[in-house]
């Protein structure tokens, strides 16, 4: 009766399953990745290696929260391999992890998103239109600090200090959001 039960609990799971596991922890895997500092095209690729690796060691069985944690922590070795001549790419690894759990985790970032995009949306002038093309949110391509100072009429190093101050303003209000 138990060698009946192994072959069961071996057997690969059905496609609708995993594709259905992989849709619940995608976006939550790529955010994470980007909170590492992985640009978008980095984030794509090291999001699907987490899953390839997953899919080999067959980790899609598991339960829900021991995924996430299991795709981050392949994710975050991934990433560090690939910054392996950065000294400081644990510490800056150990700070997200530690962001992650205290803000992201229960909803893989959608709280933390949805409060900066709501701060975004607050800013006005000057603040609004550096964010919004310093960091291609707009239709437009994003815009080179030069670019920018140009377009607002500014130096390169006052854009600078703009989005500096902006950052602070938006970091400050996502986690007046958060805790309300």
């Amino acid at each position: 009766m138990s060698s009946l039960f192994a072959n069961v609990a071996s057997a690969p799971p059905p496609a609708a399953t995993v594709e259905a596991t992989i849709r619940r922890h995608l976006q939550g895997v790529w955010r994470y990745v980007r909170m590492l500092g992985a640009g978008p095209e980095l984030a794509d690729d090291l999001t699907q290696e987490a899953f390839v690796v997953a899919l080999r060691r067959d980790a899609t069985g598991l339960e829900p929260a021991a995924l996430a944690t299991f795709l981050r922590r392949t994710a975050r070795f991934l990433f560090l391999r690939h910054l392996r001549d950065r000294e400081d790419a644990v510490l800056l690894a150990d700070a997200v992890d530690e962001l992650w759990a205290r803000d992201c985790e229960a909803d893989d970032g959608d709280g933390m998103l949805a409060a900066l995009r709501a701060c975004v949306g607050e800013l006005q002038g000057r603040a609004r239109l550096a964010v919004e093309r310093s960091y291609g949110l707009v239709a437009e391509p994003e815009r080179s600090r030069v670019e920018l100072a140009r377009e607002l009429g500014m130096e390169p190093n006052g854009v600078k200090t703009l989005l500096q101050r902006v950052r602070q303003t938006l970091r400050a209000c996502v986690e007046r959001r958060q805790k309300s």
